[in-house]
């Protein structure tokens, strides 16, 4: 797989030269100058101007390559005809990095992608790092090393911290962090990638996993040109124990065609990201304020160790909103040990105790109730995680007398508990609570989506410890030219999926033969590479006995003769008719982005309609290939609804990853392959089809 690059002297840099530098403080030339000298950066800054001798009251420089000094950063704020000139100047001089403002390059096509192209070469021969062009820049607060033009300086420094931030887009970029900031959040180092001819948004995610001070990992992403890079940056994220909380977008036709125009990216298929966020332990979000909210509660509070939820509330209602959205997201509700619930009642006798446990207002007003109903949660309630519903009380400067004896008592005793208090409360008292370690939002729902965020970033941190070795695979070609469906199952059956025993007929009495050989009774279907949907052109014959089997092979080659005159006619498939089971399909794509794209679902005439599908990038071992299976709404059918009897899943999974493992060495030799339907039974199931469009 790719590997990610270096970024220190983008990250860190000790020397900073900007390129096209200005004394006017709001020109993009001026503002990185004028930023630096006020913050202040704690390196050298080289202007670089032919018509200056001095911008800002710092010496200028004609060129780059007259500095003579060690020079790890240059901004170039240049118009985009001079900037490959510049960058082969700046390469001259040894400068290990570069930040690109100017735009109109690949985003706007003709001249400008020459000239991105050309700058690709120029980072590729001189092992230069290059982010942009057309990108927002970069930003480091621990030293201040300001390599961006925007205005967000203007109304507000962000403090340093361990949230990394790494944005596709330079206008959202610049939008999340004033957010973090506005919340308090400390900022390792934001990136705004831009066109990425060279640095793209998979080497920022692995500059965070191996950066000791990045504590969580945050992203804007339109699209993926490198996808090995990003599974790469994305594995060693989890194996870092880094969350990686990430915002893509396009997944609306609309919003791809958007993402292509502005960052030149592949926008890719969004249900295929979506999975390999899920294979990969990255927590998606919809929305700028779920990654802020998800984020801040990442670099504060402990994981938990599972998805039980406990629920203490002012109100009784407040206790049921909650209970039901947990179920919803996929948190449980226990119902609590008697022990818990012994000791809410012997606090509170009117009290509802079970989970959710109702304090009722009296709370706000016997302080000890509340005290009494949380400690009998945390100390019995045999909880993962625990929600405090508090209403209003933030506003109440006499309750929040009591509830500042409280909280830090019950913090103290309970220092590692995931607690999350969802009440309307003025900033002050916000800020009391999340100093002693709890999590605040005004609404419920929100606190809940964040311990649900939560609980996904330590399930995606086991999964990166687990053993899920890949199966053993024979090493099997697919061949160039089109395979008819009997070459493409013998192909498949090599790789592990089963399929039962089938004959090739070219004539009446082969036909009959091979029916009397398969039981009695077999389907019988045209047997033509060129022909992909047998039923429309009446091609296939169902429950065929011997004696019936001239007929059927003489009617499904006249019709194929006469729906597809045109086709090579290899004879006619016969394979015995199969015991029912769960009708599934399963396929590979060649995905634009990710290749080798494995799907799993509910098959046969309902896989259009209810589209209950779930997907993973090849290879993958067999335990993740039940995540896989476990993800579709249809699971009850496979385990055994309504008394039929179960699939046999270990046989399910381990055939998903087989095939995995023959795609993902198949790899660029096919654009697709369909088993529609395969039946999955107790025996583990038989595929019925098999078609292998190769390459091309």
């Amino acid at each position: 797989m790719s590997q990610p690059r270096d970024l220190t002297a983008l990250i860190d840099p000790k020397s900073i030269a900007v390129i096209g530098a200005s004394n006017e403080l709001y020109k993009f030339g001026g503002r990185p100058i004028r930023y630096m000298l006020e913050a202040p950066f704690n390196g050298p800054i080289y202007p670089i101007n032919p018509r200056e001798k001095e911008i800002q009251g710092l010496k200028a420089y004609a060129d780059i390559r007259e500095v003579g000094q060690p020079i790890d950063m240059a901004i170039v704020t240049v118009p985009a005809p001079a900037v490959v000139d510049v960058a082969q100047a700046s390469a001259e001089a040894g400068v290990k990095s570069l930040v690109i403002f100017s735009s109109s390059f690949a985003e706007v096509g003709g001249e400008g992608a020459v000239w991105q192209e050309q700058l690709r070469q120029i980072s590729v021969e001189h092992d230069m790092r290059i982010c942009g062009p057309n990108c927002l820049g970069t930003l480091t607060p621990a030293t201040w090393a300001i390599g961006t033009f925007s205005s967000m300086f203007d109304h507000g420094w962000p403090k340093p911290g361990g949230l990394t931030i790494m944005t596709q887009s330079g206008a959202v970029g610049a939008h999340i962090l004033v957010q973090a900031r506005e919340l308090g959040l400390g900022i390792r180092t934001w990136v705004a990638t831009g066109n990425e001819v060279d640095v793209d948004i998979a080497d920022c995610i692995a500059f965070g996993a191996t950066d000791p001070e990045t504590k969580v990992i945050t992203a804007y992403m339109e699209g993926c040109k490198n996808p090995d890079r990003l599974i790469t940056a994305l594995k060693m994220a989890r194996e870092a124990e880094k969350p990686v909380i990430c915002m893509k977008v396009g997944s609306s036709e609309v919003g791809a065609a958007a993402a292509a125009t502005h960052t030149a990216s592949l926008a890719g298929a969004d249900a295929v990201f979506d999975a390999a966020f899920r294979q990969f332990g990255v927590v998606r979000v919809n929305s700028l304020e779920e990654m802020m909210d998800v984020g801040a509660a990442a670099l504060v509070s402990p994981l938990p160790k599972g998805r039980r939820l406990g629920i203490v509330s002012v109100s009784g209602g407040a206790g049921v909103m909650a209970s039901d959205e947990a179920e919803n997201i996929g948190l449980e509700v226990p119902e609590l040990p008697r022990v818990a619930q012994d000791a809410v009642k012997a606090a509170m006798p009117y009290a509802a105790a079970r989970n959710p446990v109702d304090v009722t207002a009296m709370a706000t007003n016997q302080f000890d109730l509340l005290r009494e109903g949380l400690e009998a949660m945390l100390e019995h309630g045999d909880v993962d995680m625990t929600i405090v519903f508090l209403s209003a009380v933030g506003f109440s400067e006499r309750i929040m007398t009591g509830m500042r004896e409280i909280f830090p008592a019950i913090r103290s005793r309970y220092p590692d508990a995931i607690m999350s208090v969802s009440m309307l409360c003025n900033d002050d008292n916000r800020r009391f609570f999340e100093s002693h370690g709890y999590l605040v939002n005004e609404e419920m729902n929100r606190g809940l989506m964040v311990m649900e965020a939560l609980a996904r970033i330590q399930e995606g941190f086991n999964r990166g410890r687990e053993d899920d070795p890949l199966p053993q695979a024979a090493d099997i070609r697919i061949p160039n030219g089109l395979l008819n469906e009997h070459g493409a199952a013998l192909l498949l059956s090599k790789a592990g999926v089963a399929y039962p025993e089938m004959q090739v007929a070219k004539s009446v009495e082969e036909a009959r033969a091979a029916v009397e050989a398969l039981g009695g009774r077999a389907v019988m279907k045209i047997l033509s590479a060129d022909i992909q949907h047998k039923t429309d052109i009446g091609g296939v014959k169902l429950n065929v006995a011997p004696d019936g089997a001239a007929e059927a092979f003489q009617a499904i080659m006249a019709a194929a003769a006469e729906h597809a005159p045109s086709a090579k006619l290899d004879g006619v498939l016969v394979a015995p008719m199969v015991k029912p089971g769960v009708e599934t399909i399963i396929g590979v794509q060649n995905d634009p982005v990710f290749g080798p794209t494995v799907m799993f679902g509910l098959g046969g005439v309902f896989v259009e309609v209810f589209k209950d599908v779930s997907f993973r990038i090849a290879p993958f071992g067999p335990k993740e290939a039940m995540r896989m299976i476990r993800e579709l709404k249809s699971l009850p059918l496979l385990e055994g609804a309504r008394g039929t009897e179960p699939v046999d899943l270990d046989a399910l999974a381990m055939m998903l990853s087989r095939l995995s493992v023959f795609a993902a060495n198949n790899a660029g030799r096919f654009e697709s392959i369909d088993i529609n339907p395969f039946v999955a039974r107790a025996d583990g199931g038989v595929a019925l089809d098999a078609v292998i469009q190769p390459k091309g």
